[in-house]
């Protein structure tokens, strides 16, 4: 038994894959008994925000936090050398507040909370700031650091940074590939009284905040305030060393657009309802590592289709973006995208 107790679930990572995991335990074993969940962060629920923070409504509703909305978007609007390209949406998007966001989705969750740092793990127990405490079932839901999974780490990891300034600008999520970062994207996200101004490398250069002032120059801005971190992916199975991993710890950021959140959300909820099968001993836990397993290889291609024309983005001149984004505009093959795109994790999506 760890220092602290033993716990049948320990969760690592208090933000969107470890409030998704946490959310979907609580219900009584097979014992008649709540489960013991422990949810650990560095950081209060809610604070050290990375994220632009822009997901489908559907599923910050999901996660129980419609009160962050901030925003909602039907379409994403394209920028380059040469003009613009406007994608209607086939879904609503929304900008939300972050600390809202993890509080409301935390009220879901029956798990004890402790604000510490997590250095590592030791069998079934997860080594941290306050001592060790035990697990039966650990979760890996640390962020690009992996700080549980050890060996087999994403390979490719991107970096972003932000800056959120109360500036207006049209409605929708905008990305603008501009020569002030020619290995990545820059974009601009209203969020109600504040607009998101950010800039990513798909390399994972860190010294950003030169191209940011610049791209914020564009609009007679600055940055006040700068948040952001590395994007990690790379697409692993989702279970190393016995332990499951959920968002970017098994590298389930999405290349070419960088979103990470809705697919966190997503593999969260799938490895928590798992687990709770096997709290509730309808699963064994080898069954549920196998089924999680299954859960994140079946759409190993739709992320090399996205790998793929993440290569292609970073060789294509910037001159012909616009052209190759409003061929792509046409309806049939916005439909066949963002079917592709959208259905990752989500089999609902894909047969609309």
């Amino acid at each position: 038994m760890g220092a602290n107790g033993a716990y049948d679930v320990v969760i690592a990572g208090g933000s969107f894959g470890g409030l998704a995991v946490a959310r979907a335990l609580g219900v009584r074993g097979r014992g008649g008994s709540e489960p013991r969940v422990l949810l650990l962060d560095a950081q209060p629920i809610g604070e050290g925000v990375t994220s632009a923070c822009a997901a489908p409504v559907r599923m910050v509703r999901m996660m129980g936090a419609e009160a962050s909305i901030l925003q909602v978007h039907d379409a994403l609007v394209i920028h380059a050398p040469g003009g613009r390209a406007t994608w209607p949406l086939p879904e609503l998007f929304c900008t939300f507040d972050y600390r809202t966001f993890c509080v409301e989705a935390m009220r879901g969750c029956d798990a004890e909370f402790r604000c510490v740092s997590v250095r590592g793990r030791d069998g079934n127990r997860v080594l941290t700031s306050a001592g060790e405490f035990e697990g039966r079932i650990l979760v890996d839901a640390t962020g690009p650091r992996a700080a549980l999974a050890g060996h087999g780490r994403p390979r490719y990891v991107a970096f972003g940074i932000e800056s959120e300034i109360p500036r207006p600008v049209d409605a929708g999520l905008h990305f603008h590939f501009v020569p002030e970062i020619r290995d990545g994207y820059a974009w601009v996200f209203p969020a109600g009284a504040g607009t998101r101004f950010g800039v990513l490398s798909y390399r994972g250069r860190t010294k950003l905040q030169p191209a940011l002032r610049a791209f914020m120059a564009r609009f007679g801005a600055r940055p006040n305030g700068i948040h952001g971190g590395f994007l990690a992916t790379g697409w692993t199975p989702g279970v190393v060393g016995g332990g499951f991993r959920v968002g970017d710890a098994a590298g389930q950021c999405l290349p070419f657009s960088g979103e990470g959140i809705r697919t966190a959300a997503q593999a969260g909820a799938a490895c928590g309802a798992l687990v709770q099968k096997v709290l509730d001993g309808t699963m064994t836990f080898e069954e549920a590592q196998s089924a999680y397993v299954r859960f994140v290889t079946r759409d190993r291609r739709r992320y090399r289709g996205l790998i793929a024309a993440n290569v292609l983005l970073l060789g294509l001149p910037q001159g012909w973006l616009v052209r190759a984004a409003r061929g792509l505009a046409r309806p049939r093959l916005r439909r066949l995208f963002f079917g592709h795109y959208l259905g990752i994790f989500d089999r609902t999506f894909r047969n609309r």
